[in-house]
Parts: C-alpha cells; structure tokens; sequence
C-alpha cells in the first residue's frame, strides 16, 4: 500500500504527493465536469432530473463493469455513459494516473521531454494527471498523442484538457486520433515513442492473453529505444490475474518488468495466477458525489473513494540490479524451493506485492521473487514486530526486502507457503544500483 509521500522522491515530488495525499480534485477540474454537465444537458447544477439519470447510468455503468465472460461489452456511445464516467470513474482514475506517473517520475522513469502516447484516452485522464505533474516537476515536458474511438469521450476530452490547459503548461496535447487503436495504421503511430500508455484498456479486448499481448506488441515495436510502457487494470481477480498473464506475454518477446516486480534470480514469472495489487489513500467526494447521494436512498452507490489498481511498466532495458551491499546470494533460498524447506528458517530476496492483508493480530504481505510456483505471503503476528523486522509492515509495495530468519510453512487449504516472521527475523529493503 502506498500510504503518503514517496521516500526517494525529489523535493518538488514531495509537494505532488502531499497533494495526491489531500485527495481533493484541483477546483478547475471540478468545476470543468460540472460546467460540462451543464453543457450537455442544458440543466443547471443539482438539476434532480440530471441527478436521477446519472444515478440510473452509474448504476447501470457498475453492473456491466464487473460483469465477466464474452457478454461483457463497454459502450461509450451515449451522452449519459460519459456524464456517469466523470461523476463517478473519473475522480478515482485521475488520482490514480496522477500517483502512478509520479512514482514513475521519483523512479527517474519520466524525465526531460518525452513524447507520450495514450491509448483509449476516454476523456482525458491521463494527459490531465501529466498536465498536474509537471506542473509539479520543472524540466519536465511532454508531447501526447491520445486515441479514442468514442465520439462522446472525444467531445468529452476537448472540453476538460483544453479547459484545463494554462499557458505556461509544458504538456502539449494533440486533438484526439478518432480512432480504435487495434486499426490505426502503423504509419499513423509515431516512431520513437517514450512513454505508451494503456490504462483500462485491455479488459476491454477480446481474447486470451496471448491475442491481448499481439495488440500491445504492435505499439511496442514504436518504443524508442528508452522507452517506458505502462499498462493499468482494474484491481478485481479477473482483471488483475489477467494484466499478469500479459505481462508474462511480453517479457517472453523480451520486455523487462521495472515494476512493481522484480525478477530476484533473473528467471521469467512461471504460470502461477498472480493477484497483485497496489492501494493508495482514498480521494475525497466531489461535490457532484454528494449531490447524487445525498437524493438517494443507497448513498454508497454513488461514493467512489477508494483506489486500488494492478500495473505493469516494462522496458526493453533491464532493471537495475538489486544488490542489498555484502550479500551472500549463496546463503538464500528462492521461493521456487520453499517445499524442500518446510520446518526451517530460511533468508530469501522478495518483492513485496500487496498491502496489508491480515489484521491486527496477524500481518500478512504478499511475496514474489520471480521462481515461486505457488502463492508466498510473510506473516508477521503483531506480538512479534520488532524495529529489526518491521519493514514487513513498513515497505512500499514493490520494495524487494531481504529476509532472514523467516520460517517455512505450508498451508494446504490454500496451496500456498506462509514464511512466518518472528522476533529473531530481520526483514530489511535492498537499495537500487545501477547496472
């Protein structure tokens, strides 16, 4: 869980974190989706009509997000569809975007003046979160590309990026390309792209992860040569195990995974369904929120607060190496051969893959190394945490921790290893260095 600033993060990355912390939506932004409904619909703001159709279309919009199998089909044809998007999807994903391009940044992923791709833009989100930061983060500039096959998200776009635009902003962006992205012509895509991003995009494409890597691949192929690719799903099972089954696609045709994971022994992820993902603080109601539960009998169907996503960012370029100075990598043990260490304290390098998910008695974090053949989670009971292990609790997701003094078990209703962390384990993250 990403709970507050970002340790490494610059000085002025520290006051866009604060920022991303707060949770309120810049006051323009508001007040351009507020503007936009009005436009729209010819009503004024808190109209009760245009308040009981948003209900309706949100409502609707819900259902037919999580709905699964070949039934599930997205439109964005209708007025309401989008109007529900930007008073309900919209607060959430802008956050969203927002931290995940500022880690990127305190990462030293975004720097300098790149050239950006969007695919699927919707209306916006992700040239608005680059319009925020680098409004944050001087020498930062960047040229967008966004593609949007929905006229409605297009028409939606020019209002909130253009409204939103101030003249001394470094982030140019271009009229939306109306177009699908899986037809766009390749000489249609720039060459030498930094940064393609496909946020919310593949669940909404037919077919296995095999024909969804395809489609990613055929804009890979236009990644300049330090290019960064950042694909985002949705936190739910379905979404997230199938994000992973993709990434496993494209490390095969020879991508490197920068994050959130890290391959600790250099071998490439094995067909164990992955559930990963990342939380961060919640954002705050809008006003247009309040307004749609306050004339509700179910309020909550019309809150939308909470972040929680699955990412991947991928390079042609290895990471860098993981080196936690002076040790001994013949002293630790992959998680691929935790059954020949049942009963025994063991150290291993992990990634750290989730949040909290125990409780107050008992902490559990989800591990990965990159061998493992079955789920891993450290398990910390509360009346064990000592300052010496205390990073199983403390370190950000992604973090590769060094564990020691971690005992091996299994459980059998799960099919999973738990290595149980107790006062004589030390737990501790390992420092970047670069190759």
């Amino acid at each position: 869980m990403t709970g507050g600033s970002e340790p490494s993060a610059p000085g002025d990355l520290r006051r866009f974190f604060s920022f991303l912390d707060e949770g309120r939506l810049p006051a323009a932004l508001e007040a351009l989706i507020e503007g936009y409904i009005q436009v729209k619909t010819g009503k004024p703001f808190g109209d009760p009509m245009v308040l009981a159709r948003l209900r309706r279309a949100i409502v609707a919009q819900k259902r037919v997000y999580w709905r699964s199998g070949t039934d599930r089909s997205i439109s964005y044809r209708s007025g309401y569809s989008v109007l529900a998007y930007l008073a309900y999807q919209f607060p959430v994903y802008y956050f969203q975007s927002c931290r995940i391009l500022g880690q990127m940044a305190s990462r030293g992923e975004l720097a300098g003046e790149i050239r950006a791709v969007d695919l699927g833009t919707g209306p916006g989100v992700i040239p608005l979160a680059l319009i925020t930061l680098a409004r944050y983060l001087p020498g930062f500039s960047a040229g967008v590309l966004a593609v949007e096959p929905s006229a409605e998200h297009r028409e939606a776009f020019d209002y909130l990026v253009n409204g939103f635009t101030e003249p001394g902003d470094t982030v140019r962006v271009r009229s939306v390309l109306a177009a699908d992205a899986r037809t766009v012509p390749d000489e249609q895509i720039p060459a030498g792209i930094d940064l393609l991003v496909l946020s919310n995009v593949l669940n909404e494409l037919p077919g296995d992860a095999a024909t969804r890597s395809r489609f990613v691949m055929r804009w890979l192929t236009h990644l300049g040569e330090e290019g960064t690719a950042l694909l985002v799903e949705p936190a739910d099972l379905r979404n997230s195990t199938a994000l992973r089954e993709v990434q496993r696609e494209l490390v095969r045709e020879g991508f490197h995974v920068h994050h959130p994971c890290r391959s600790v022994w250099g071998s490439t992820c094995g067909p164990v369904p992955c559930w990963s993902f990342e939380e961060a603080p919640p954002v705050r109601e809008t006003r247009l929120q309040e307004a749609l539960a306050a004339g509700s009998l179910e309020p909550f169907r019309y809150r939308n607060t909470d972040i929680k996503f699955s990412s991947a960012v991928l390079r042609r370029a290895p990471p860098p190496r993981i080196p936690c100075q002076g040790l001994d990598r013949r002293r630790l043990s992959p998680l691929s051969q935790l059954p020949r260490h049942l009963g025994r304290r063991i150290a291993c390098l992990a990634s750290v893959m989730s949040g909290e998910l125990g409780d107050y008695r008992s902490h559990v974090r989800k591990l990965c190394d990159g061998t493992a053949r079955s789920p891993v989670f450290a398990v910390l009971p509360a009346f064990h945490v000592t300052p010496e292990n205390r990073a199983v609790l403390d370190a950000p997701y992604g973090t590769v921790l060094h564990l020691r003094g971690v005992l091996v078990r299994r459980n059998p209703r799960t099919r999973a290893f738990n290595l149980l962390v107790s006062r004589v384990s030390t737990a501790a993250p390992c420092r970047e260095q670069q190759l």
